[in-house]
């Protein structure tokens, strides 16, 4: 038998970089982004006006996450219902309740320091469900 070097393991795969949005789309659509986390957290869905307007990659990029993330709040409200019949909905319920303000605060604070990174858990279904909805050639 010869003794032949093994190959090095291949590298882990780079996490995907955040979406590269100039400073000026930062500066001006700042705003949108943030009212649409900080409307969220009072019930007001705002984050439709940056995705029907669609003239800002950063408030867009933003509101795509708030968009998957009242998403997850639907999907968790329903399957918690759906399982109070077993006792445990109310759990899943408080759950789904808890990581969705988590996040949403993880993403406000995103929107503040001005980053376009995906949520954890759910943002990079933000960006694959909703690649289609780009930003409006004026």
């Amino acid at each position: 038998m010869t003794d032949t070097p093994e190959s090095p393991a291949p590298a882990p795969p780079e996490p995907a970089p955040a979406v590269e949005i100039t400073p000026e789309e930062v500066a001006s659509g700042k705003v949108f982004a943030i009212l649409c986390y900080a409307l969220g957290f009072l019930g007001i869905p705002f984050f439709i006006l940056p995705l029907v307007m669609r003239d800002n990659d950063f408030s867009l990029y933003h509101a795509k996450q708030v968009l998957i993330l009242w998403l997850l709040g639907i999907a968790g409200y329903i399957l918690g219902v759906l399982l109070l019949v077993v006792c445990i909905g109310p759990f899943i319920m408080l759950g789904v309740g808890i990581l969705s303000l988590v996040l949403a605060i993880m993403g406000l604070i995103n929107a503040i320091n001005g980053q376009a990174k995906p949520l954890p858990l759910i943002g990079k279904y933000a960006e694959q469900w909703f690649a289609g909805v780009t930003k409006v050639a004026k």
